[in-house]
């Protein structure tokens, strides 16, 4: 075990590429062979420097980043030993130098954070069942993956964008009935029906299973679905069920080592659940590179044949997955790409494509998905390299199509499929006063009037004259003929009759397009405000228009409207004509019903738009408390009424209403009103009629001393606890205590506390024991609606945490929470259960960070007066916390000294954080 977490402690201690290479313990082997380590001489080193691997506490940041600098200082003192070997007639001493720490790497504070969600997620990942070296593979993986290139090459993009997963051991990927069993494998039994068994079994190294009581059966290297037949026949000499009440899964799969070389993200050996296959495992590796093969991907097993694994079978049918599970020390192979061509242009998947050597053009565009509706077959570019030279060779895919043929490809060939000229060639347009304008198709010699049956012409179409828009030889300008769509319509034969051609649009113009429209609008307090066409003659009238918005509203104006009248030959100016409305409607002949011209907008006015609206405001006691518009014949009643009427606590003798005066030249001031109403909101006998005026303000006063019960709660240890009331005001909490029965044998009083949530307050500080034996003291504080009182038992227990030298006296198993734990002795300070239970300060404590958190929350530090040092004393329950001294971290940049907890030393950079959590790990498994 010493031998293991040694190595896996130097191994975190080396570079991010040789931890990411693999995690098993051979590797890490190798690596301390290597570098000329040996692992007692180690251990040794480590002891003296005050490190026991034994005694890492994982949950505690300084205990690693104590081992880690241990661990430093041991390496550079095994290097200078082997320097001075290896140069025996040097005889000045190598001093031993510190490596150079790697803390004064200036970390932003998102990459601190980074370290720390990457930590925490390993150890989420351990939790949910992952194996040690399966949780840091996958951080590892996640980080790679982040970092790699998009694909290239068509089908390395299943390996870069988590297509495929790499399971786990311990995740429920339920193997397939083609999966290989091997030992080491979990599988269940299960039979139902007639006969009920149940059996759990794990497959032993020879490769057999022996149930309960039964002879052995060997299904190693046998399939799911083979070993299910098998076990199901032989399981039938013993039980009665039929074929369908019979089944053997794989509950747990094994693990299993595999190789993975060649042009890979990660060569090296991965330690991987048995349920994945070839291509899951080379998730592992980060799947082939840019130039690696994913068409020849090769499939090594000690005294079998290769197996090619081609990743373009895998996309078309991915079931032949199941085809690939591995066995324990297989080897993947990923070759460098040989033959790579590209298609572009109107294929629905241009990409590059790697092709085996019988694959040819037509192969690949059957990977690409095939061509476009659109593509050009008749000539397909192909780019091609050839005797230091590039050249370009025209492909005929349609006749390749009709004669059944190929065309061979060779690796570079770049494959160009142009897309069709969209231009229509049969297509003419028609526009203007036709019924169906738009495009038509040109059949052989069509001529316009063909096109005007299509489009059929409108009533007010000028016929005499319109434009045949046509394009010249150029195809690119345009004239325009002139022709009589009469003539036409009467003699098809006559010259204006032209043949259509490609590309033709004929322009015919309507009557309206040239005929003048005149309009004017109605707008304001009218039913139906409307855009109204004047007539020819322009005779329409103000009476008029009114009569065409539907009249007047309930609320218009009748005294006056205006005309917004715009001049012709100034139109930036406007000209406002005042219109008597009542007149012009009751006498249509008089000149207040004025004639309207073009452009006219004649606004009628609504009462409203002339008035100010008012409020009156009620709050206070009432039900619905809110703003309400004023109208002079609400009264107080009316308004209480409203607003809901009166709350429980509401007072009916004060009902104060304010209010606004408007003096002379607006000057205003408030005067008070205070009212008595009765049950029914009445003014009472006595008070004088009240009338409201806009703006009141009314207020309805509270009851004096109304007040809800007011609850609290007490737990622990009382004889009564549960809910109380207040049953007065100021109550303290020794009375309640009281109501409650008194506290009870094994009540800790120094332990209660009190948490007030009115107004977020918290948790406050309290003595009960002073409270109850002195209630005229200060500690018997007045409560308050919702506090909360807990009274724990009697706790005799003082806890210790921080730096002490506690674990150099303790076995892991007692640390594991990270505190020691001890008896408390009435009238001791810190110091004495520090150096009686603990140990004494650690070397990197901070006598003066030395503080008692009391069972209440009260928290009291040590104090120091010239060479004096006074530390507090403990009660029961209490908790001893050591704090740790800071570190000065001086910058090789600016000079400047920095203090740096030893806590925050592990976030430094990503390589190390995450290889020493996967030892502290690692070491806890192994315990």
């Amino acid at each position: 075990m010493i031998y293991k977490i040694l190595l896996f402690l130097t191994l975190s201690l080396l570079s991010v590429n040789s931890y990411s290479q693999t995690l098993n313990e051979a590797a890490a082997r190798a690596e301390l062979e290597k570098r000329g380590y040996d692992a007692v001489r180690f251990e040794q080193e480590m002891i003296k420097k005050g490190v026991n691997p034994k005694n890492i506490d994982p949950n505690n940041p300084v205990d690693v980043a104590r081992a880690k600098k241990a661990a430093e200082e041991v390496m550079a003192i095994l290097d200078a030993e082997k320097s001075s070997k290896n140069n025996p007639g040097t005889t000045t001493q190598t001093p031993v130098t510190q490596p150079q720490s790697k803390i004064n790497d200036t970390r932003s504070v998102d990459e601190k954070d980074k370290i720390l969600n990457q930590t925490k997620d390993i150890q989420k990942a351990v939790k949910d069942g992952a194996t040690i070296e399966e949780a840091v593979s996958e951080k590892l993986q996640e980080v790679a993956k982040e970092k790699q290139p998009l694909a290239t090459t068509y089908g390395q993009q299943i390996f870069r964008d988590k297509s495929l997963k790499l399971f786990r051991t311990a995740e429920d990927a339920k193997p397939t009935k083609a999966y290989v069993l091997g030992p080491g494998d979990k599988v269940a039994i299960s039979i139902w029906g007639p006969t009920q068994e149940n059996f759990a079994l794990e497959i032993q190294k020879d490769g057999y299973i022996q149930p309960s009581n039964l002879p052995r059966y060997y299904i190693g290297g046998l399939t799911v679905e083979a070993a299910e037949q098998l076990m199901a026949s032989r399981l039938r000499n013993y039980y009665f069920f039929n074929k369908e009440n019979f089944e053997l899964t794989v509950t747990t799969a094994r693990t299993l080592n595999v190789n993975i070389v060649g042009e890979v993200f990660n060569n090296g050996t991965f330690n991987i659940s048995a349920v994945n296959t070839a291509f899951n495992a080379l998730i592992a590796a980060g799947g082939p590179n840019d130039i690696g093969s994913v068409r020849k991907i090769q499939l090594l097993r000690s005294g079998k044949k290769p197996v090619n694994i081609d990743v373009y079978k895998y996309l078309q049918n991915p079931i032949i997955s199941q085809e690939f599970y591995l066995a324990e020390n297989d080897y993947l192979n990923v070759p460098v790409a040989q033959n790579l061509v590209t298609i572009t242009g109107a294929v629905n998947r241009p990409f590059k494509y790697e092709l085996l050597d019988n694959e040819q053009l037509n192969e690949l565009i059957s990977f690409a998905g095939g061509l476009k509706a659109n593509a050009l077959k008749g000539n397909i570019q192909i780019k091609r390299i050839e005797n230091d030279s590039v050249r370009i060779i025209d492909v005929n895919y349609t006749e390749l199509e009709r004669s059944g043929r190929n065309f061979k490809l060779l690796n570079g060939d770049i494959i160009d499929v142009g897309i069709i000229n969209e231009n229509i060639k049969n297509e003419v347009t028609i526009s203007g006063a036709i019924e169906n304008p738009g495009k038509y198709a040109m059949s052989n010699n069509e001529k316009i009037s063909d096109l005007l049956k299509k489009a059929i012409l409108l009533d007010n179409a000028i016929t005499s004259i319109a434009y045949l828009k046509r394009f010249n030889d150029d195809n690119k300008t345009v004239r325009y003929e002139i022709i009589n769509i009469n003539n036409i319509l009467s003699n098809p034969g006559s010259n204006d009759n032209y043949l259509l051609r490609k590309g033709d649009e004929l322009i015919i113009s309507s009557k309206a397009s040239f005929a003048e429209t005149y309009k004017m609008n109605v707008e304001g307090a009218v039913r139906n405000p409307i855009e109204i066409t004047l007539d020819m003659d322009k005779n329409l009238k103000v009476s008029d228009a009114i009569f065409f918005a539907g009249g007047l509203t309930d609320d218009a104006i009748i005294d006056f409207a205006y005309i917004f009248r715009s001049k012709v030959k100034d139109a930036k100016t406007q000209e406002y004509i005042s219109v008597n409305l009542k007149n012009a409607i009751s006498d249509p002949v008089s000149a207040a019903n004025i004639s309207l011209q073009p452009g006219d907008k004649l606004i009628v006015y609504s009462r409203n738009n002339f008035a100010d609206e008012s409020f009156i405001r009620v709050a206070g006691a009432v039900r619905n408390p809110g703003e309400f518009l004023y109208n002079p014949t609400l009264n107080l009643k009316d308004i209480l009424l409203l607003a809901g009427g009166f709350r429980r606590e509401a007072s009916n003798d004060r009902v104060d209403v304010y209010r606004l005066v408007f003096e002379n030249e607006k000057a205003t001031r408030v005067l008070v009103a205070n009212l008595k109403v009765d049950e029914n909101y009445n003014l009472k006998s006595g008070e004088n009629k009240f009338e409201l005026r806009p703006f009141d303000q009314i207020f309805v006063r509270t009851a004096p001393e109304f007040e809800l019960l007011r609850n609290i709660f007490i737990h622990g240890e009382v004889k009564y606890p549960g809910t109380y009331a207040l049953m007065a005001d100021n109550t303290k909490l020794a009375s309640v205590i009281n109501d409650a029965g008194g506290v009870t044998n094994e009540a800790f009083l120094k332990g209660a506390t009190l948490a007030r949530s009115k107004e977020n307050v918290g948790y406050i500080i309290i003595d009960l024991e002073k409270a109850i034996s002195n209630p005229n003291s200060f500690e018997n504080i007045i409560l308050q609606e919702g506090d909360e009182i807990n009274i724990p038992k009697i706790n005799n227990i003082v806890s210790i945490t921080g730096a002490t030298k506690a674990f150099e006296l303790y076995p892991d198993r007692i640390l594991q929470q990270g505190k020691v734990q001890a008896p408390y002795r009435s009238g001791k300070s810190a110091i004495y259960y520090i150096d009686e239970y603990a140990g004494g300060l650690s070397k990197d404590a901070s006598s003066r960070k030395i503080s008692v958190i009391d069972a209440s929350g009260k928290v009291t530090k040590a104090k120091q007066f010239l060479f004096f040092k006074s530390y507090p004393k403990v009660g029961p329950g209490a908790e001893i916390k050591v704090g740790y001294k800071d570190v000065k971290i001086k910058d090789e940049k600016s000079g400047e000294k920095e203090n740096v907890k030893w806590g925050d030393i592990l976030a430094n950079s990503i390589a190390q954080a995450t290889a020493i959590l996967s030892l502290i790990l690692l070491i806890q498994n192994v315990n």
